[in-house]
């Protein structure tokens, strides 16, 4: 096919993706008509109809889903291909994509970002995160990140996907007074503020406790970090946090660290990510700014 136009497909890959023209027009710098009109040159060329209009935008045909299935990861690998190319010449130019969900966004590769940024102040860093865990490694698989970083790993991490052990992160209870906890027991006194029941994290806690016969409820449920270290400097219970995530706000005297007999479970943060769509960037910052 010595006619073939491959940024024809990458039109077509990103209105399949989008679902409606002035989304796609947005993305690629085009106008709706000309994007419409690109579209029409493929359909015509190949003899087929690749959308149909529905009222929430355009939906694939089946010739259309097979011709996305084909083409997306083909063009994804031109465009690592091209990156990658340029980067290894010209690391001004380099660019890293990286999938985390916020928490560990926060309490964790934010440092890890501010760090690199002192060696490479040129380096531009796009941080994504997703409804789900398995959403990033969806994510993964489409080449849209470049790695991900995550403490839990969904199902859906396998075959050439790699998972390397980064770090372990304490959990600590946070309260705005400072508590000493001499009889495991004594917690059952407090009121508390932590993640929602189903979390890895709370299900995690629970089970140790429950070791101790100590049972705990949250009075208030906020999968966000920062709303539940707020909700301890307003004073309304123990937060059960990442320690990274309120080191700062513990050296100021903000928050206390309640001291307790025992010792909290722990979060491994992971790096997973695809060998081969790995840049040279990509390998600089993982070997030198992600500490193990």
């Amino acid at each position: 096919m010595s006619d073939t136009n491959l940024n024809l497909y990458k039109i077509f890959c990103i209105v399949a993706e989008s679902k409606n023209y002035k989304e796609a027009s947005e993305k690629l710098y085009l106008t709706e008509s000309t994007i419409s009109s690109h579209i029409k040159n493929l359909e015509k060329k190949l003899d087929l109809i690749l959308f149909y209009r529905e009222r929430d935008g355009l939906v694939l045909t089946k010739a259309g889903k097979e011709l996305y299935d084909t083409m997306h990861d083909k063009i994804k690998d031109l465009e690592f291909a091209e990156s990658a190319i340029i980067q290894n010449y010209d690391i001004s130019k380099a660019k890293i994509t990286i999938g985390c969900p916020s928490h560990l966004s926060i309490s964790y590769l934010a440092k890890c970002i501010t760090k690199a940024r002192k060696d490479y102040p040129n380096l531009k860093i796009d941080i994504i995160g997703a409804a789900s865990y398995s959403g990033l490694i969806q994510l993964l698989q489409k080449h849209v990140v470049d790695f991900v970083i995550m403490d839990i790993i969904p199902s859906e991490a396998k075959n050439e996907i790699k998972i390397k052990p980064l770090k372990k992160i304490e959990n600590v209870f946070i309260s705005k007074e400072k508590i000493e906890i001499k009889d495991i027991k004594e917690l059952e006194d407090y009121k508390y503020i932590l993640n929602y029941e189903n979390s890895s994290s709370t299900k995690e806690l629970f089970n140790l406790l429950n070791d101790y016969n100590v049972k705990i409820k949250a009075d208030i449920q906020a999968d966000i970090t920062e709303m539940r270290i707020e909700e301890v400097k307003q004073g309304q219970g123990i937060g059960y946090v990442m320690k990274e995530a309120v080191e700062s706000d513990i050296i100021n005297k903000d928050v206390y660290e309640v001291e307790l007999p025992i010792n909290l479970p722990e979060i491994q943060i992971n790096l997973v990510y695809i060998e081969k769509y790995l840049t040279k960037i990509d390998n600089i910052f993982i070997k030198k700014y992600l500490k193990d």
